[in-house]
């Protein structure tokens, strides 16, 4: 084995870190932007019956 090789063997495995780095931190990302809109979406579907309830409750005649 040379140096060439030995030199490509280790930024081989340099880049491939930095790559496993980066996936794990937009795979990190897009879950979390995911949870985040699916905190909305669970908000609006609790909060939407409730408004409608509220509305109709106060529109009733006394």
């Amino acid at each position: 084995m040379n140096a060439r090789n030995i030199i490509a063997i280790l930024l081989a495995l340099g880049v491939g870190y930095v790559l496993w780095v980066v996936l794990k931190w937009v795979i990190g990302l897009i879950f979390t932007v995911t949870f985040a809109l699916l905190q909305i979406v669970a908000i609006a579907v609790i909060a939407v019956p409730v408004f409608f309830l509220i509305r109709n409750r106060l529109k009733l005649p006394r």
